[in-house]
């Protein structure tokens, strides 16, 4: 059996989450805080979370993830079989991660541990979020999922980059990107309706109020 590290409140660990529960994989959770221990690098060489635990041994990242659980049991299929179809769900998952996920977490120090802000982040950040917004809206369909009537790994990132990304742009800027995008919160709702997905949600919005009620 598969064993997922890492913590529940993580959205990189939820998309691993959803990613095992839509393949129908049978997994463990391992709870372990992202550290510099050398015992924890030894799974994971950067530290971060989450990682999983196979037979074979600790895998970390993502997208090495997502690869490996769909060669590992490729039906249901979560990437197109067509080779460009599956390129250009990739390519959306790249423009979701670096220009929109990765830009908002230049801000999680103001909006969730109460720093202050960062004037750098403030100017640079916005426009870079505006153009990824701007490539996904010319490569999605969103008819209902992002990549059309399929579901795909861009959809368990999407809902995991704007669970986090959405609120603090609207914290910071008071823009509502989400908004920006007609028929991304439909992909977005369409993602947590599904079986899979709402018992993975309800898991992740669980730990989400825990860390709110923590930090009151």
């Amino acid at each position: 059996m598969i064993k997922l590290h890492g913590v529940r409140l993580s959205n990189y660990y939820t998309m691993v989450k959803l990613s095992l529960a839509e393949k129908g994989l049978e997994y463990e959770e391992v709870m372990a805080e992202p550290n510099q221990e050398s015992e924890y690098k030894s799974k994971s060489p950067m530290g971060k979370v989450p990682c999983i635990e196979t037979d074979d041994g600790f895998l970390s990242e993502t997208a090495a993830i997502m690869s490996y659980l769909e060669a590992l049991k490729p039906s249901p299929a979560l990437l197109p079989t067509d080779p460009y179809a599956r390129g250009k769900v990739i390519e959306m998952i790249r423009i979701l991660e670096l220009y929109i996920e990765l830009q908002g977490r230049r801000h999680y120090g103001e909006i969730f541990f109460g720093g202050e802000r960062n004037q750098a982040a403030f100017d640079e950040v916005k426009p870079i979020v505006q153009n990824g917004l701007t490539a996904l809206k010319q490569l999605g369909e969103f008819s209902p999922y992002i990549a059309g009537s399929d579901f795909s790994y861009a959809d368990i990132v999407s809902a995991y980059t704007f669970c986090y990304a959405a609120p603090t742009m609207q914290a910071v800027y008071g823009w509502d990107i989400i908004s920006e995008i007609p028929g991304l919160q439909g992909a977005i709702d369409a993602t947590h309706a599904r079986d899979a997905g709402s018992k993975v949600a309800a898991d992740h919005q669980e730990a989400l109020k825990a860390f709110q009620e923590q930090a009151a």
